[in-house]
């Protein structure tokens, strides 16, 4: 069996697509899966091409990617309403892996760009606390 070179699936011919789609699902937090069941709607509904197997291979490659950058990816995805452009789960999941490999670098560059809260300032004796 050959291995998927984007997220090192191994193909099974034999397989319950719903109960692995299931079981990955099962590993998020309630408002990641509510979000990434929202997209999958809109995506299947939007992009004929895209099915469960695909679906599951979106979620099976994206499987270790912390829940954070993946709500900010698909809420960057849905916002460009990238599925009325036939943009799928491929799509989709190369935004997240994308965005995991470069998260450290993007919350520096919005620190920089945005700054940080000022530090508390105690009027009463004159002193910072931060």
């Amino acid at each position: 069996m050959d291995k998927c070179p984007a997220c090192g699936y191994t193909a099974d011919t034999n397989a319950n697509y719903s109960k692995k789609i299931g079981g990955l699902l099962r590993d998020r937090s309630p408002a990641t899966r509510k979000l990434m069941n929202k997209i999958a709607g809109k995506i299947n509904k939007n992009v004929p091409s895209e099915t469960r197997i695909k679906y599951f291979h979106f979620l099976y490659g994206i499987k270790d990617i912390d829940d954070e950058v993946i709500v900010r990816s698909i809420d960057s995805f849905y916002k460009g309403k990238h599925y009325y452009k036939g943009k799928g789960f491929s799509y989709l999941r190369t935004i997240i892996q994308t965005r995991e490999k470069n998260n450290e670098a993007i919350k520096s560059n919005e620190r920089r760009m945005i700054g940080t809260a000022p530090p508390i300032i105690n009027h009463e004796k004159g002193e910072t606390n931060e």
